[in-house]
């Protein structure tokens, strides 16, 4: 597996990690994990500067260079592997490690979220109702048999109304189909997210970050 690649300056704020105790380094994974949801006070960065004999500068650096990693790990669909292997390679020791890729494996989903409200926010799927129909004839067409599939798709706007109503916060569509193009949409779709996953497109989308 091809590892990520970092810029040098990224990889220069993290190599503060290296000279450190695992403990230090759980630490500043549990302060780049809180990023997520609050602002870290630069009295942690003093007060921690402090107790290892660095800058404050230095300790905040080192964690927003781990705040990039993870979202940049989260971005590019990174495995255990793969982050294991770029922290091994920074100099981090196994243990250390070990504690970056649990850092990175518990707080993924918190990342994506964070990550979502960063972007361009596009409509995500809710709900999906469907209805089968078939037209088995007519007074022109007495053997006719059409088979068709009604769906009902309903999106999470992400933009929910001032009263906080869920159902305003909705997008609904609805589409009608035959059975065969069914299917042919769901074939390219699964093409898609294979090639997606292959190791080329994934190297492709880490250059695209």
């Amino acid at each position: 597996m091809a590892p990520v690649t970092l810029p040098e300056e990224l990889r220069a704020k993290l190599s503060f990690l290296v000279t450190q105790d695992t403990p230090v380094v759980r630490e500043f994974c549990r302060l780049a994990t809180q990023y997520f949801r609050q602002e870290v006070k630069p009295r942690v960065f003093t007060s921690a500067a402090t107790k290892l004999g660095a800058q404050p500068s230095q300790v905040e650096d080192a964690v927003q260079a781990l705040v990039f990693l993870l979202i940049r790990c989260s971005q590019g669909n990174t495995t255990t592997t793969e982050l294991h292997t770029l922290a091994t390679s920074l100099g981090l020791n196994d243990d250390a490690a070990k504690v970056l890729v649990a850092t990175y494996t518990d707080s993924e989903a918190e990342v994506k979220d964070y990550v979502k409200t960063l972007g361009v926010k596009t409509p995500q799927y809710k709900n999906l109702e469907w209805r089968f129909d078939i037209l088995v004839g007519s007074r022109s067409l007495h053997h006719l048999a059409e088979p068709l599939l009604t769906l009902q798709l309903s999106l999470d706007t992400g933009s929910p109304s001032k009263e906080g109503r869920e159902d305003e916060a909705c997008e609904s569509l609805v589409l009608q189909t035959d059975p065969n193009n069914l299917l042919h949409i769901t074939s390219v779709l699964e093409e898609a997210l294979h090639e997606a996953r292959t190791h080329h497109s994934r190297r492709v989308q880490r250059y695209l970050k």
